[in-house]
């Protein structure tokens, strides 16, 4: 079995040793899933972003914590939900919406062709209305006995 967070530290996730170390706790919770065919979402894909005063519309280049998703979970179907533009990157098991969780209503039409997820991951914006808006127009697509985790709770990007 591979150690999730050796994974985050060979893609350059942040979610590994070098700065959260959410890795060590996800590694526990997703060994049930680790060998099914699950349907995986994160969203928030890439440090940046408006949250930093960077534009949306910014160029982007990486994907690590996708990656690391794809090596970990290999027989999942992965989707990545962001406000910048990743439709870039390709692989046969990713797919990519893009999408301002501003309003729950364009969350729930970005979303609204997805099927029920196993995981679902808020990295996103870390705005406390983000995360709201994000959980009740998501949490009613979690597949029973499924996780839907919010990362970086401690922390909120000034307002905008």
């Amino acid at each position: 079995m591979t150690n999730l967070t050796d994974l985050a530290d060979k893609y350059g996730s942040d979610k590994g040793s070098k700065k959260h170390r959410y890795t060590e706790l996800y590694h526990m919770l997703f060994q049930p899933f680790v060998n099914r065919k699950i349907n995986f979402m994160e969203m928030g894909l890439l440090i940046g972003g408006p949250e930093h005063g960077i534009d949306a519309d910014r160029k982007t280049t990486d994907l690590p914590s996708i990656r690391m998703w794809l090596e970990y979970f290999a027989k999942a179907q992965i989707t990545g939900l962001d406000i910048s533009d990743f439709s870039w990157f390709e692989h046969e098991r990713f797919s990519f919406v893009r999408c301002d969780m501003d309003t729950r209503d364009a969350i729930a039409e970005a979303t609204a062709d997805l099927p029920e997820m196993d995981i679902i991951i808020d990295d996103a914006s870390h705005a406390s209305h983000h995360q709201q808006n994000a959980f009740l127009t998501l949490f009613p697509k979690l597949r029973p006995g499924g996780l839907y985790i919010i990362e970086d709770l401690r922390w909120q990007p000034p307002a905008l």
